[in-house]
């Protein structure tokens, strides 16, 4: 066998050793035979054999896609296969979460929201019939040197300016998800910025509270878009060392009253932290953020599936369009190759990007994967 064929070889008959056994040339050997590896001394109770598994989550789904929760296990070059229901749906339920930076340098971007957000709405209503939003705005954390603790300061961020600032927060849940747009008009215009001291602001803080809390609303069939308003980068994890906060973050809601309670005695959210609570939650995030800050964000969101990112024009002029862009933007999977065949309700079979014709709401189309 040449090395290439070898190590395909390797990688389905190969059993690991969880230790190091012996060292050959300067490389720990843990991969190999069974015999082998007890003739190196791994006891067999420690052998492993990892193993492809498949596991579904059976649930009722009121959703477009069946099942909705699938965990694979693969090892490098092996392959599963499953079956996945896909039915058109009479109305594609859509939950708009809007998550608002509002320190004083997005104030322009603020004032453009009062007027473009209810437009934004009705675009969204032509590619679903059952649309609902809620909003959510954050800052920074309340502590210094994040933000000046002077009384005054506390109370109007503002104040030298002559400008009365509401006091900085970590996240405040403002609306939960709701199909009341006039709601939804009012709290909009009822917003007002905050202040702080330092550029980057707390949107991961925000970001998880939005993704794991019940309150915000989130109905399990709908797609959920997270929308991340800001002109800025955000603070990570080890950020939160410069206030003395040592606390690693707990992955867990901590809304109390609507505002996020532990944004001074905990950390925040490590990149990796972030990316599994919204996986868990199914939420796909839309960055809309300002050209200057474009650059940090496009290093980011390789580490967040389901992802999209955009620039964000002066007064939020392009907005609308941005997330209209990003609800039709499918995810990608990446490390895999996915084959797909369609078995389509009248009985003739797809493959590929070819689809099923004259699919009735009423109709399932059945398509089994190999990944």
């Amino acid at each position: 066998l040449d090395g290439n064929l070898l190590a395909v070889f390797f990688q389905h008959l190969c059993f690991v050793c969880p230790f190091p056994i012996s060292i050959r040339s300067g490389v720990s050997e843990r991969c190999d035979s069974v015999a082998r590896l007890l003739r190196k001394g791994c006891g067999e109770e420690f052998i492993d054999n990892p193993r492809v598994k498949v596991e579904v989550n059976a649930s009722p789904s009121s959703s477009q896609v069946a099942p909705r929760d699938i965990s694979i296990l693969l090892r490098p070059g092996s392959e599963a296969s499953f079956l996945v229901e896909v039915q058109q749906l009479e109305q594609y339920p859509v939950d708009l979460y809007y998550l608002v930076d509002v320190s004083a340098s997005m104030q322009d971007n603020l004032d453009r929201l009062k007027t473009v957000g209810m437009t934004l709405s009705q675009r969204m209503k032509e590619h679903s019939s059952d649309f609902r939003v809620g909003f959510g705005s954050f800052v920074d954390k309340p502590v210094s040197p994040y933000i000046n603790v002077h009384p005054s300061k506390i109370i109007n961020p503002c104040s030298d300016y002559e400008v009365n600032c509401r006091p900085a927060h970590g996240f405040i849940h403002v609306l939960p998800v709701t199909e009341n747009m006039v709601e939804f008009k009012r709290v909009i215009q009822h917003q007002r910025i905050a202040g702080n001291m330092d550029t980057p602001e707390g949107g991961f803080d925000a970001m998880l509270q939005a993704a794991v809390c019940q309150d915000i609303g989130w109905r399990p069939e709908a797609k959920h878009l997270l929308l991340v308003m800001t002109d800025q980068p955000s603070h990570l994890a080890l950020d939160s060392k410069l206030a003395g906060i040592v606390v690693p973050h707990d992955g867990r809601c901590h809304l109390v009253g609507n505002t996020y309670s532990q944004s001074a005695n905990m950390e925040h959210p490590t990149i990796g932290q972030l990316a599994e609570k919204l996986l868990e939650n199914s939420i796909y995030s839309i960055f809309a953020v300002d050209q200057m800050q474009y650059k940090w964000y496009e290093d980011l969101v390789d580490f967040l599936p389901g992802t999209y990112l955009g620039k964000l024009l002066p007064k939020a002029l392009n907005l609308t369009d941005l997330v209209v862009d990003a609800y039709k933007v499918d995810s990608e999977a990446h490390r895999f190759w996915v084959n797909i065949t369609a078995l389509c309700p009248n009985g003739s079979t797809v493959t590929g990007n070819s689809k099923c014709s004259n699919v009735q709401p009423s109709q399932k189309v059945q398509k089994p994967p190999d990944l």
